[in-house]
């Protein structure tokens, strides 16, 4: 038996283990896929379930109630804004909101803490407020900004300008 050369060095060398990378990179380019897949269903699905409860609130949703029916009465107010320029005087602002709609106000369950009656309108420094006359005899004032956007539903400290913060305790006192 004749031994070459080559034989020798492949008989001395360790036998060299090659192409075994292959399974440990398809391994992570699966995992780094099913992870990106994953983010990206969670995210288009929040989206999706975040717009049908923009467009129909669920039952029981106080400010989203409160809100519809806010923005359903101030309707001719902002169409008024829109065409003018600017809000309605006192007396305008209260004959629209008593002029006839072409729809009845949305019904909700729960009852909003708004009530049933018709709201005032009222002029606000940077806006106009709507004030409801309120289901526990407690008036629930909803604020608009300047152009027609609802800015949400507060108490009646800001149309009464009613001073929310306490005595300060350190007036009159020596520096």
């Amino acid at each position: 038996m004749h031994v070459t050369s080559s034989d020798r060095r492949t008989a001395s060398a360790p036998a060299r283990r090659r192409g075994n990378l292959g399974g440990p990179i398809i391994l992570v380019t699966l995992f780094v896929l099913v992870s990106v897949v994953g983010v990206v269903l969670v995210l288009w699905d929040g989206q999706a379930g975040q717009a049908r409860i923009d467009a129909e609130p669920p039952a029981g949703s106080v400010e989203g109630n409160l809100a519809q029916q806010a923005n359903w009465y101030a309707s001719p107010i902002r169409d008024y804004i829109a065409k003018n320029g600017k809000l309605p005087s006192e007396s305008e602002g209260a004959t629209l909101l008593s002029a006839p709609r072409g729809s009845a106000p949305p019904v909700f369950y729960p009852p909003t803490p708004a009530g049933t009656g018709k709201p005032t309108y009222r002029q606000a420094d940077d806006g106009f407020e709507l004030v409801f006359p309120g289901t526990d005899g407690k008036p629930v004032v909803c604020r608009f900004s300047a152009q027609g956007a609802y800015e949400g539903a507060t108490g009646l400290g800001e149309f009464t300008k009613e001073k929310q913060g306490e005595r300060n305790p350190l007036k009159g006192t020596p520096r």
